[in-house]
C-alpha cells in the first residue's frame, strides 16, 4: 500500500494532451495501513490500493496528502502541463474537501436505502446531500448505491465503477481438500473444549501455541469496574460525540493502555496457524454492527457442532491499539453462546500480507457474509474471483454479483435502523434481516456439496470466476471509469485559474 502513496506523480505510460490527471485526496491512515486497520474510514485505504492499476492506465495520478493547502497549486501545474486535473475524493463526504479550482469526482461508498441529508447533531457537515452537490461527479460501487444517490436528489452526475480486483485473485489454484495452509501469526481458537478437563464448565477460547492452564494475562485484564465504565460511557457519552470525537477518545484510551501495560501481555502470542479440511472464512470489522457476528458464529457452531474438520476463520481487521478491546467482545460474545461443539473457530487479529491472503483464500472452501448491509463487499468479491463460492444474502451491493450460481443465498427482509453515525439515532432507514434457519441449512448443504457433489462445487466456482471478470476486472473497471469520466460538465473543467493571474 505504501507504494502508492505519496505527493510524487505516478505517469501513465504515454500521456497525451489532455489525459486526466488524478489528483487523489483519501484517509491519512492509507499511509500506515498496519497501524490504521480498523480505525474510521481504513478501507478507503484498500480501494485506493485497487484503483491504483486502473488509474494508471487513464492518466498519471499523485496522492495530495493536503488537499486543503496544495491542492488547487497542484491542479494549475497540471494544466500547465497539457493535463486535465480531475480530483478523486476517496473519503466519506464529511471528511471531503472542495475547492472550484478543479472538478471533484466524489466516490462515497454507502450501504442504506437513505442518504444523509440533514446536520446530524451539531455537525453540518454530516449533511451528505449538501457536501455531494457541490461536487461534478458522485461514483457508486454498485447499483444498490447509486440508486440511493439519484433518489436523493443530487445535483452531479452519478456513475457506477466496480472497485476492480486484483489479477491474482483470478489465479488461486482450485480449492483442493487435501491442501493444507500454515501460517505465521498472532491467532486465537476457539476449539470448545473446557479447561482442566473440566466437562461441566462453559466452552472458552484457548491460545493456539504454547498453552498456559491458567488463562493467558490478556485475557485476565477484565472486571466489573470496566464493564461498567464502558456501559456508563455507551449510555451517556457516545451517542452525543461525533464520529471523529469518539475516534479521539479511543485512541487516547489506548494511548493510555500501552503506558500502563505492556503490549506483548495484551496481545496473543505468534502461533502456527495450520487450515485444512472444510474451510469458512470471513473478513470484516468486528466494530461495524452490520456484520451480524452472532447470527455467523451461533449458525456456524450448531451446523458443525460434531465435526472437528470444520473451520470458521474471522480474519478481523483491526490493529495493535483495537486487537485486546476486540478480542476481549468476541470472547464475551462466544461464552455467551454456550455452545458444544467439536469443530473450530480461529480469529485472526494479525495483519496479512497479500500473498497471505490469497493463500487463505485458496484454504478457503467457502466465503461466509452475514452481513445486514453491503457497499462492496471486497473480500467475498475476491472469494468468489478466486473460484470460491459464497454463503450470503443477496441484497445492497451484493444483488450486482450473487446469485443460486455463485452461492448459498440466504433470504433476509428489511427492517428499519439509524444512519450510524447519527448521535441520537433515530430508525429513519433500514438494512436487513438474516434468516438464521435458512443460513443454518445453507452451511449444512454447502459442506454436503463440497464432501459429496464435486462437480456442482466446480461449477459455482467457475460461475464465479467469470462473473467477476465480466464485473469487476481492471478492464471492466478501467472502462466504467472512462465512460463516467465523460459525465463531467465542461464547464466544471473551464473552473481553473493559473497563478500568474
Amino acid at each position: 500500500m505504501n507504494a502508492a502513496i505519496g505527493s510524487t506523480p505516478r505517469p501513465a505510460a504515454d500521456p497525451r494532451p489532455g489525459a486526466p490527471c488524478f489528483l487523489v485526496s483519501t484517509t491519512a491512515g492509507a499511509k500506515d495501513i498496519r497501524r490504521n486497520m480498523g480505525n474510521a474510514d481504513y478501507s478507503y485505504a484498500f480501494v485506493l490500493k485497487a484503483m491504483a492499476p486502473v488509474l494508471d492506465r487513464l492518466g498519471p495520478w499523485q496522492v495530495v496528502e493536503q488537499p486543503e493547502s496544495s491542492l488547487s497549486y497542484r491542479a494549475c501545474r497540471a494544466r500547465e502541463q497539457g493535463l486535465t486535473p480531475i480530483h478523486l475524493c476517496l473519503h466519506p463526504p464529511h471528511n471531503a474537501y472542495l475547492t472550484p479550482d478543479v472538478p471533484t469526482v466524489a466516490f462515497p461508498f454507502w450501504e442504506f436505502p437513505k442518504l444523509p441529508d440533514r446536520d446530524l447533531g451539531l455537525d453540518t457537515r454530516q449533511n451528505w446531500k449538501r457536501i455531494l452537490d457541490r461536487t461534478d461527479l458522485v461514483i457508486a460501487a454498485c447499483r444498490f448505491t447509486a440508486s440511493t444517490f439519484r433518489r436523493s436528489g443530487l445535483r452531479p452526475p452519478v456513475a457506477v465503477v466496480p472497485v476492480p480486483l486484483p489479477d491474482s485473485a483470478f489465479a488461486v489454484p482450485d480449492w483442493d481438500p487435501g491442501w493444507a495452509f500454515e501460517l505465521e501469526c498472532r491467532h486465537v481458537v476457539f476449539d470448545g473444549r473446557p479447561p482442566s478437563g473440566d466437562d461441566q464448565a462453559p466452552p472458552r477460547p484457548r491460545l493456539s501455541a504454547a498453552d498456559d492452564p491458567d488463562r493467558p494475562a490478556w485475557q485476565r485484564l477484565t472486571g466489573d469496574a470496566y464493564r461498567g465504565g464502558r456501559d456508563f460511557y455507551k449510555a451517556k457519552v457516545m451517542r452525543y460525540l461525533s464520529e471523529e470525537a469518539a475516534e479521539a477518545l479511543f485512541q487516547a484510551k489506548n494511548r493510555l493502555v500501552r503506558r500502563t501495560a505492556a503490549t506483548r501481555i495484551l496481545r496473543p502470542p505468534l502461533a502456527t496457524l495450520r487450515l485444512d479440511g472444510l474451510v469458512f472464512t470471513s473478513i470484516f470489522n468486528l466494530g461495524d454492527r452490520r456484520k451480524n457476528i452472532d447470527d455467523l458464529v451461533s449458525a456456524f457452531l450448531l451446523a458443525f457442532q460434531d465435526r472437528p474438520d470444520a473451520t470458521l476463520v474471522l480474519k478481523l481487521a483491526t490493529n495493535p491499539d483495537r486487537e485486546y478491546f476486540e478480542l476481549k467482545e468476541l470472547r464475551t460474545r462466544y461464552e455467551r453462546m454456550n455452545i458444544r461443539h467439536s469443530c473450530r473457530v480461529v480469529a485472526i487479529t494479525d495483519y496479512l500480507s497479500d500473498e497471505d491472503l490469497a493463500s487463505l483464500n485458496r484454504a478457503t472452501t467457502y466465503y461466509l457474509n452475514t452481513s445486514k448491509a453491503e457497499g462492496a463487499c471486497l473480500p467475498l468479491q475476491e472469494a468468489l474471483a478466486a473460484g470460491r463460492p459464497g454463503i450470503a444474502p443477496r441484497h445492497t451491493a451484493m444483488e450486482d454479483y450473487l446469485d443460486d450460481q455463485v452461492a448459498f443465498v440466504i433470504p433476509s427482509h428489511p427492517e428499519p435502523t439509524y444512519i450510524p453515525h447519527d448521535p441520537e439515532p433515530r430508525f429513519e432507514t433500514s438494512w436487513h434481516r438474516l434468516n438464521w434457519q435458512q443460513l443454518h441449512d445453507h452451511l449444512i448443504e454447502a459442506a454436503r456439496v463440497a464432501d459429496r457433489d464435486r462437480d456442482r462445487y466446480h461449477r459455482m466456482a467457475e460461475a464465479g470466476r467469470r462473473r467477476m471478470r465480466s464485473l469487476a476486472s481492471r478492464d471492466a473497471s478501467a472502462s466504467a471509469l472512462a465512460e463516467a469520466l465523460r459525465l463531467i460538465p465542461e464547464s466544471a473543467h473551464r473552473r481553473g485559474f493559473s497563478w500568474s493571474d
